[in-house]
C-alpha cells in the first residue's frame, strides 16, 4: 500500500519543503527505497487549508508535499517531460495584469500616434514657414529692385531731385515716401500744381502696380523739416486719393 502510494506521489512530481535534492549535471541517478511517514499534514495558505488530493508526507525529517498542487496556490503552470525527466515551471498569465498591460499598451499607441501626428504638423509648419521666409526674401529684392528702378525714372522730374522709397512685408500692401527738399528746390516746387504733382504720383503708382497687385499709402515729404506735404491712396487698380496733409 505505501509502495503504490509514494510511487503515485512520486509520479505527480514532488516539491520539497525545506531542502531540494540537488539537480544538473552533479545530480544522482538512482533508485532508492525511502521510508515515508504520514501525519496528516495539513498545508495552509494566508490561513486557508489547500486540499491536497495527494498527501504530503515525511522523509528523513523533510516534508514533501505535491509541486502541481503548490503551483497552483502561487499561479504557477507545472509540465512534466517524461523523456527528459524533467519538470518545468512557468509563470501563469495573471488575467487583470494582462487588462493593465493591454490598456497601457493602447495608450502607447494612442499617444505614439498623437506624436507622429504632432510632428507631421510641425514638420507642415517648418515647410510653410520655410516657404514664406523665401518668398518674403524675394519680395524683399524685388521691392528693392524697383525702389532702385523708381529713383532711376523719377529722381529728377521736373529738373527737381525725388527721393522714392518703398516700404512693405508682403506685396498685398506697400507704403511710398517721395521726398524733396524744400530748402533747395522749394521755389521750383512751388510752381508744380496739385494735379501735377497727383499725375506725378499717379505714373509712381502704376509702375509699382505692374510689378506688384498692390494697395498703396504714401506721402510727399519734405525732406529738410520731415514735414509731409500730401497723403494719398489707392487699392489695387482702383481711382488715387490725394490731398494735402
Amino acid at each position: 500500500m505505501f509502495k503504490k502510494h509514494y510511487l503515485a506521489t512520486a509520479a505527480a512530481g514532488l516539491l520539497l519543503a525545506t531542502t531540494l535534492i540537488p539537480s544538473g549535471a552533479s545530480a544522482e541517478v538512482a533508485t532508492k527505497n525511502l521510508q515515508a511517514k504520514y501525519n496528516n499534514i495539513k498545508v495552509l495558505n494566508n490561513g486557508y487549508q489547500i486540499s491536497t488530493p495527494i498527501e504530503p508526507f515525511i522523509v528523513n525529517g523533510t516534508t514533501y508535499i505535491p509541486l502541481r498542487m503548490m503551483a497552483d496556490v502561487f499561479k504557477k503552470d507545472v509540465t512534466w517531460d517524461g523523456k527528459t525527466y524533467t519538470i518545468n515551471v512557468i509563470d501563469k498569465p495573471d488575467a487583470s495584469v494582462q487588462s493593465q498591460l493591454a490598456i497601457k499598451d493602447a495608450e502607447i499607441a494612442r499617444l505614439k500616434n498623437q506624436i507622429t501626428s504632432l510632428n507631421d504638423e510641425i514638420d507642415n509648419l517648418e515647410s510653410k514657414l520655410n516657404k514664406k521666409s523665401s518668398k518674403d526674401d524675394d519680395f524683399d529684392d524685388d521691392l528693392a529692385d524697383l525702389e532702385d528702378y523708381l529713383n532711376d525714372e523719377f529722381e529728377d522730374w521736373e529738373g527737381l531731385e525725388w527721393v522714392i522709397t518703398l516700404d512693405g512685408d508682403d506685396e498685398d500692401e506697400i507704403e511710398v515716401e517721395i521726398e524733396i527738399d524744400l530748402d533747395e528746390y522749394g521755389d521750383d516746387y512751388d510752381e508744380l500744381t496739385k494735379s501735377e504733382l497727383k499725375a506725378f504720383v499717379q505714373d509712381i503708382i502704376d509702375e509699382i502696380w505692374e510689378e506688384f497687385e498692390a494697395d498703396i499709402t504714401g506721402y510727399i515729404i519734405d525732406s529738410d523739416e520731415d514735414e509731409r506735404l500730401y497723403e494719398f491712396d489707392a487699392e489695387y487698380d482702383d481711382d488715387l486719393n490725394f490731398s494735402k496733409y
